[in-house]
């Protein structure tokens, strides 16, 4: 029991006596209203009421400069390419040759049927010089037969003798038919190597590759040796009329049109140029989450399809809350602005910043939209004080 009663007194006593004191309940009361009038008053200060502001923002986006217009161009035959006349990044013009192809084998199809057409005119000319024998020896059967059959009519023949005679001129008949038919034959067959002779001539102009327009050679996919085969193209070219490429990121959707203007910067070269939208895919890549859009961008001197830009975009922003530079003041290497409250005591708020506008900053955190700051002659302000008329 003593012992309780010394740790009571030891302990206890001392530590309640220690709270009581922090509460104040021995310093001597101030009546209410008392310690306001004993509050700085503040003056001379100029302060702001804080609203939302939607200010433009700068988008840039890395693309490329390539041809308004691409072809990739290959051969509609299989062959062995025998030479490459351009290198990349050559410039062409329509029609001009980019490459061969080996044209053995059809040079020997054109040789073959050009023969086939010597042949058939030779066979021709015989037949019809055959022809016109026939003809005559039908002719000549036939007024026999006519003849002998009104003789037979006479009775002054007999019917032997007009057959043997019909017999003939049906025998001259058979010969003058067979050669009408070879010669049907020969015309048809003449037509048939007629017919394989224009495909391999239209196959010879195939080995002889051509720019379809005047551009650029973008890439060039084959070499001297390789197999030109169809629908795989050799080279790829692109025409004179240049456009800026890019892939933004899909929450620019909204604010992207056709026909909005924009700039690109063209690293290679060091220039800004103005440029127009002209083409907007919205069907969103599901790899990068990203759109394409292609801008027109003017002719320049040594400008070329592949060359680096960076694309400028000015949309509208999220809603912001801008103050001015010198609202804000230095508070243990934290950023602050005195707040006005609706009792008009000043109180010190921290804040975190945003991006920077010049004079004024952006303010992320620590204000909301209706705040009073000071925003002039901060330094007249402290925390704690009361704003005076």
């Amino acid at each position: 029991m003593k012992k309780i009663l010394r740790f009571l007194i030891i302990f206890f006593i001392p530590v309640a006596f220690f709270v009581l004191w922090l509460a104040g309940f021995f310093n001597e009361k101030v009546p209410p209203g008392e310690e306001l009038k004993n509050i700085k008053v503040v003056t001379g200060v100029e302060t702001m009421k804080i609203q939302t502001v939607r200010l433009p923002e700068l988008y840039q986006a890395d693309g490329m400069i390539t041809s308004d217009e691409n072809a990739k161009v290959a051969t509609k035959i299989m062959a062995e390419i025998e030479r490459i006349e351009v290198d990349e990044g050559d410039f062409v013009k329509k029609g001009q040759i980019l490459a061969i192809l080996d044209d053995s084998d059809i040079v020997q199809r054109i040789k073959q049927a050009e023969a086939g057409l010597e042949e058939i005119a030779k066979a021709r000319q015989e037949a019809l010089a055959g022809k016109r024998a026939a003809e005559q020896a039908y002719r000549f059967a036939k007024r026999t037969y006519e003849r002998f059959k009104n003789l037979y009519l006479q009775n002054s023949i007999s019917k032997q003798q007009l057959e043997e005679i019909e017999t003939k001129m049906i025998g001259a008949k058979s010969q003058l038919d067979a050669i009408i038919a070879k010669l049907k034959q020969l015309d048809a067959k003449e037509k048939q190597v007629r017919a394989q002779l224009k495909l391999a001539k239209v196959m010879l102009s195939y080995t002889i590759v051509r720019s379809p327009f005047d551009g650029y050679v973008l890439k060039k996919l084959k070499d001297v040796g390789d197999m030109a085969t169809p629908g795989y193209p050799i080279f790829v070219i692109g025409n004179t009329d240049f456009v800026y490429y890019a892939q933004l990121d899909e929450s620019l959707l909204p604010y992207v049109k056709l026909g909005q203007e924009v700039t690109v910067h063209i690293v290679n070269l060091g220039k800004t140029v103005k440029g127009k939208i002209i083409e907007l895919n919205p069907n969103i890549d599901p790899k990068n989450r990203s759109f394409s859009i292609k801008v027109k961008i003017p002719q320049l001197k040594g400008l070329s399809s592949g060359m680096y830009g960076v694309l400028n975009l000015t949309i509208k922003g999220r809603e912001k809350i801008i103050i001015p530079k010198s609202a804000v003041i230095e508070w243990n290497q934290l950023k602050a602005v005195y707040k006005v409250g609706t009792d008009n005591i000043i109180r010190l708020t921290y804040v975190k910043l945003g991006e920077d506008y010049g004079n004024e900053v952006e303010v992320i955190a620590g204000l909301e939209e209706g705040d009073v700051i000071i925003i002039r002659n901060v330094e007249k302000a402290c925390d704690g004080c009361k704003l005076g008329g």
